[in-house]
């Protein structure tokens, strides 16, 4: 049939819709992940469509922005009916992204083939709400996470679930060159710990030899920061592709923390607290100071000052290659046809 699209196999394409109450044109890891596992398999000839707020195939209206697990959220609570049943009739398969506000808020209905895939880490008063409302949803799901710590997010809905690490696309062009520029990206938020930064850059020996960076949604008070406002995908390639030190400053655990390989996939040395699973992510590569500890942060510092840690980038550029969306793909492919 002309126009038709064929997979890898010569098979007719399945048809993928991803699902989503988060707002496309927001910045987040989960829109991130949605964006990269359609387009690689767009690439292999596989029809995909995304369903949600400022979707360019199916949109869903308006998100609202609220606080949320630690985090600021923006979602849609009320989505376009119409436009949600046109894009339900499209598909084959359908896949939803951080199911709970589809499932339990929207009502989704379908007899389907349909996956859900957990991202988030809820802390533990979140996840007895979510189980027990859970139990007034009997939608048949597969159910998916991105990684142990979002494991137990997924119990709450299946009792078995498929851990699928998100990915990234590997940069085979990056390096790893000493300059004296420090980055943070991250919300200004408790969590994500600006505050230690801040700090640091407020020592006179420090700041006296580095330049400081920051990726954030809000502008801070520190003359030695130069703050980034919620630049495009664009922007924010060409400040990581600048910068040589990455630090993630978190003070408690992330689901994931994909920025961590984003980072060093462009060239950054990747410091992180010691956070269970920010570890769990970079394993002994990891170049590690104590959480939350602005002393031992000052120590690391003060140690790339005085060593070459080209070698150490190297080994966390060979060590991300496991999350390589090459490899990962193949795992959703599976998961979408058999």
């Amino acid at each position: 049939m002309s126009g038709t699209l064929y997979n890898q196999f010569g098979l007719m394409s399945t048809k993928i819709l991803f699902i989503t109450a988060y707002d496309m044109d927001k910045y987040g890891g989960v829109q991130n992940q949605i964006n990269l596992v359609s387009q690689k398999l767009n690439k292999l000839n596989y029809s995909t469509k995304i369903c949600a707020p400022n979707s360019l195939d199916y949109d869903l209206g308006k998100s609202i922005s609220f606080p949320f697990n630690k985090s600021v959220v923006n979602v849609s609570l009320m989505p376009k009916r119409k436009v949600l049943k046109e894009a339900i009739a499209w598909a084959d398969v359908i896949h939803i992204h951080e199911p709970f506000i589809p499932l339990f808020f929207w009502r989704f209905k379908t007899n389907k083939k349909t996956i859900v895939t957990h991202h988030a880490a809820l802390n533990k008063l979140y996840l007895i709400i979510q189980e027990i409302l859970f139990l007034f949803v009997s939608q048949k799901v597969i159910s998916t996470c991105v990684s142990n710590e979002a494991l137990k997010n997924a119990h709450t809905l299946s009792d078995k679930s498929i851990i699928i690490h998100n990915g990234i696309e590997i940069n085979p062009q990056a390096t790893f060159t000493h300059s004296y520029n420090l980055l943070f990206m991250g919300r200004n938020e408790k969590r994500k710990n600006i505050r230690l930064y801040e700090k640091l850059a407020n020592n006179k020996m420090i700041s006296g030899l580095y330049t400081f960076l920051a990726i954030t949604n809000k502008k801070g008070k520190v003359k030695n920061i130069k703050y980034i406002i919620n630049p495009d995908e664009k922007d924010k390639k060409k400040i990581l592709n600048f910068s040589s030190y990455y630090l993630a400053l978190n003070k408690s655990n992330e689901s994931f923390g994909i920025v961590l390989i984003e980072a060093v996939n462009y060239g950054n040395l990747l410091i992180s607290s010691d956070i269970d699973s920010f570890k769990k992510v970079m394993g002994d590569s990891g170049v590690y100071f104590k959480n939350n500890d602005i002393k031992s942060l000052e120590r690391v510092i003060d140690y790339c000052t005085n060593n070459n840690l080209r070698d150490q980038w190297v080994k966390q550029y060979q060590h991300i290659k496991k999350y390589d969306i090459d490899k990962l793909i193949n795992k959703w492919i599976s998961v979408y046809t058999n």
